[in-house]
């Protein structure tokens, strides 16, 4: 089945595989998105291209580039999710709270979708969070 320690399980795609990041690799990538990373203004500005909506599919959802654009409690929450048999993931944020996600798992079929945007509703909700942003809540 590959090399040891190689966990693609049966999904064995040439040309793609799978990409492997560790959490400090998605942390960093979720701050470049969130426009704090100082410095980078080129980066910054394909990230946000990246995430401007291409195609409305309902009233609640956009689709950008990679991004899903999610409208939840008068928020919008901007994330991806995946995963194959072995693996759930899900990077999420609220660029208007400056606030974002990151949940890996090496175990497939985990709703980490569903977690990580309860967590992020939660945080946004959270009276701490928005007296120290100096935002109101929605």
């Amino acid at each position: 089945m590959g090399e040891p320690g190689q966990q693609q399980g049966i999904f064995n795609w040439p040309g793609t595989g799978q990409m492997y990041s560790s959490a400090r690799d998605m942390a960093r990538f979720l701050a470049a998105n969130l426009g704090a990373l100082p410095d980078n203004a080129p980066l910054q500005a394909a990230m946000a291209f990246a995430q401007q909506g291409v195609f409305t599919v309902g009233p609640r959802f956009t689709q950008a580039l990679a991004w899903q654009r999610v409208k939840n409690d008068g928020l919008e929450l901007v994330d991806k999710n995946g995963g194959l048999n072995n693996t759930a993931t899900y990077i999420g944020m609220i660029p208007q709270r400056r606030l974002g996600i990151v949940i890996l798992s090496n175990c497939g079929g985990e709703p980490a979708t569903r977690i990580g945007r309860q967590i992020m509703l939660a945080l946004a909700r959270s009276p701490a969070l928005v007296s120290e942003h100096g935002h109101k809540g929605d």
